[in-house]
């Protein structure tokens, strides 16, 4: 039972992470990912993707970002922490869970993808280079999960500390972002626009390598490495709320009432505005018919 009760924590705790790095990644992201993004499929210099981006369209974004983000990182980190309890051997693990984690979030990919490019969303866009995808989050999962062992590793005592824990994940991140790169890339290829659509060799440049990695896999070692600094906190934090609540059973119908009341209270406020969204165009209504004979 306390095993279980530790694995529950270790799990809260991941999706913790996850919830402070989409945070960061979404700030650093809604800057950032359109530049990378014109980058990676239109293969325009730096300089160029710069000049696209403006402020209405980083304020746009930033709302998707921030969406997506919540749902993706937590669950990568959620289901990672579970895949760990899985008696698979590491490649296998790190195989299933990129498996897993693309094919659940990669319409969510797309979505996000699209309305950085400014580009129309339709369904049949939202598995779009289905393939290329996968094999990119199968590479990152089983990198993922070998690098940071081997990190973990070299320093057992260091892995403890926040200093540790951010060395690793950031150390563990940049590989594993580097290494799944050419996946990446290919998936870009699939997503050029078919009337802008580059030759492989024209597309498949070292150079733009370099440019379309290198600020994608430091925004993610950036996010997930402050990320790890949450996660002892969340996992005290989880243990005292949940000793809290054995000891007082009564808390739980509290935080159902809780959640119900702020449930009712969102739809009374949503009906209360369409109401009075309503109101003047009734009042018109309303007073051209009394001017009527």
């Amino acid at each position: 039972m306390a095993d279980q009760k530790d694995f529950v924590g270790r799990v809260v705790g991941a999706a913790s992470q996850g919830a402070v790095g989409a945070v960061v990644a979404a700030s650093l992201s809604a800057v950032t990912e359109p530049i990378v993004n014109s980058i990676l499929v239109k293969r325009v210099p730096l300089s160029e993707a710069v000049k696209e981006l403006d402020p209405d369209r980083v304020k746009r974004f930033l709302q998707t970002t921030l969406a997506t983000n919540f749902i993706k990182f937590p669950f990568f980190e959620a289901t990672n922490v579970i895949m760990q309890g899985v008696d698979l051997p590491p490649t296998a693990r790190g195989a299933v869970l990129g498996t897993v984690f693309c094919t659940t979030t990669l319409p969510i990919t797309n979505y996000r993808f699209r309305k950085s490019m400014d580009l129309p969303i339709t369904p049949s866009d939202l598995y779009q280079a289905y393939l290329p995808t996968v094999l990119r989050d199968i590479l990152y999962g089983i990198v993922r999960n070998k690098v940071m062992t081997f990190m973990v590793g070299l320093n057992p005592a260091r892995a403890n500390t926040n200093l540790g824990r951010f060395i690793n994940m950031f150390a563990t991140v940049i590989a594993a972002c580097v290494l799944s790169a050419p996946g990446n890339e290919l998936r870009g290829y699939c997503l050029q626009p078919a009337n802008k659509r580059q030759s492989m060799v024209d597309f498949f440049q070292p150079s733009k390598f370099v440019r379309s990695t290198s600020v994608g896999a430091v925004i993610m070692a950036i996010s997930l490495g402050v990320g790890t600094l949450a996660t002892p906190q969340v996992e005290k934090l989880w243990a005292t709320l949940r000793n809290y609540l054995k000891s007082n059973p009564i808390s739980y119908l509290l935080i159902v009432l809780f959640a119900v009341s702020k449930v009712l209270d969102a739809r009374r406020e949503k009906a209360m505005l369409s109401a009075i969204d309503s109101a003047p165009a009734n009042k018109g209504k309303s007073a051209d018919a009394k001017a009527k004979p």
